[in-house]
């Protein structure tokens, strides 16, 4: 089936709360889940970059590990053993290092329940990156409760309230941040909610985030740089979007977000060959456990090989295997939250049953984040089950929230153009090509029979 809805900017996962946040932990004699076969694909291991920011971490990992064996209770080293924990699954990806983060911290808070704040921290971005957004505001309004000027608690609290829609919080929580220090992470943070907001001041407000970065934060760097890219690619900039995420892999070789963001402009502008093997970067950088982007991957790799006209389906049945572990709380990796991305799939494919269990899915999404994101895709849902009404509906917080993202307009145009309402969309519709000019032939060539 032809599927002619095949957004860009709604396929391209990244979502905020996931991109700031991730974590979790085992004891040290559990096992670890076993990443996915994927050799069958002919992944090359041996790629230019360096791992040099992974093996620090591991370092500072086996500094708390020797200190923990001098003093087993220490709550303080176990607070930053989690901490670090955290760290290297953000860097890499890997599941496992977030499932240990989470045992780690637990084990922290229970030798040391109060003045804990670095522990709680962890537990508060585990739940993040589980979608649990109302556990991970309370562990943070917790923390500012006996320490006001938390910033790292603050910053949650934004990315909370990003997820779930509540804009004005996140813009007068990231106010108070950057009013105490405008630096490279709160002014990220203000830029992105001046972008969910739809403010054209969000890509001067990046652009000073650069500008106040200090030596030593690699990381963050590299994560403004891949967000003001995406806000490029999202208008059709595809140039400046690229030059940002090589940037952005220069300070970061193989960062999994660049990465992912960079095989998506070369999927854009028909570079098949070049985009498969950025996703195969992905893999080679973790081959020992889940990845929380391995299903990204392969839902990229068989875009490309539908794209070319070659078989897919085993790809894109693997990666709804591992969706559907992550959506299931009683999997060994814990559920990580990414209904919205298998009521993707489903909906791309559109066979059997899929458009019902998709619009299942967005249905349970909606209830726990309430961005403009996850209102599009609810919204395709009611239209893959002939509900345009119902459809219209849930596209309309995403419009009023005034993100400027060509593809919603675009949606809300056929949406419209449905119900035979031909002078609102066409006011959607010019709205989308002054977002993005090149969006409608980029979309045309880029379709997809599922």
């Amino acid at each position: 089936m032809k599927i002619t809805q095949f957004h860009h900017s709604l396929w391209l996962i990244a979502p905020i709360a996931l991109i700031i946040a991730t974590i979790a932990i085992l004891s040290e004699k559990a096992t670890l889940p076993i990443k996915p076969n994927l050799d069958a694909y002919s992944f090359e291991l041996n790629l230019p970059g360096t791992t040099d920011r992974k093996q620090l971490i591991q370092r500072e990992i086996e500094l708390y590990q020797t200190k923990l064996q001098q003093d087993p209770n220490s709550g303080m080293n176990l607070a930053s053993l989690g901490n670090a924990y955290w760290k290297l699954g953000k860097a890499t990806g890997e599941v496992s290092w977030y499932l240990l983060a989470e045992q780690t911290a637990n084990r922290s808070i229970a030798i040391l329940p109060f003045e804990n704040a670095s522990a709680k921290l962890t537990l508060a971005q585990v739940a993040q990156a589980r979608h649990e957004f109302k556990i991970a505001q309370n562990i943070a309004l917790d923390i500012i409760k006996t320490k006001p000027k938390n910033d790292e608690a603050r910053s949650i609290l934004v990315t909370c309230a990003l997820a779930t829609g509540d804009l004005l919080s996140a813009e007068a929580q990231a106010k108070i941040i950057v009013d105490r220090s405008p630096n490279l992470n709160s002014l990220t943070l203000q830029a992105l909610v001046e972008e969910a907001q739809g403010k054209p001041s969000s890509i001067e407000t990046f652009r000073f985030a650069i500008q106040t970065e200090e030596v030593g934060e690699v990381g963050p760097s590299a994560l403004v740089r891949v967000m003001l890219g995406r806000h490029f690619y999202n208008q059709g900039k595809l140039d400046q979007a690229e030059s940002l995420y090589q940037e952005a892999l220069r300070i970061l070789p193989r960062y999994p977000l660049a990465l992912i963001n960079l095989a998506t402009v070369q999927t854009r502008r028909g570079q098949y060959a070049e985009a498969d093997r950025t996703y195969d970067q992905i893999i080679a950088y973790s081959q020992q456990s889940t990845n929380i982007y391995d299903h990204t991957v392969l839902r990229g790799k068989a875009r490309l090989k539908q794209l070319q006209n070659q078989p897919y389906n085993d790809l894109l049945q693997k990666a709804e295997t591992l969706l559907r572990q992550d959506t299931n709380a009683g999997h060994a990796t814990g559920a990580f939250g990414h209904r919205r991305e298998l009521a993707q799939l489903l909906l791309d494919r559109r066979q059997n049953n899929d458009s019902v269990e998709a619009l299942a899915l967005m249905q349970e999404e909606i209830k726990v984040r309430q961005d403009s994101q996850t209102y599009a895709v609810l919204a395709r849902a009611f239209v893959a089950n002939n509900q345009t009404p119902e459809a219209r509906k849930a596209i309309q917080p995403a419009i009023n929230s005034g993100i400027q993202n060509a593809g919603i307009f675009k949606q809300a145009s056929e949406i419209e153009q449905q119900l035979g309402n031909a002078e609102q969309s066409k006011i959607y519709k010019t709205n989308s090509q002054n977002i993005d000019p090149d969006f409608e032939r980029s979309l045309q060539s880029s379709q997809i029979d599922f």
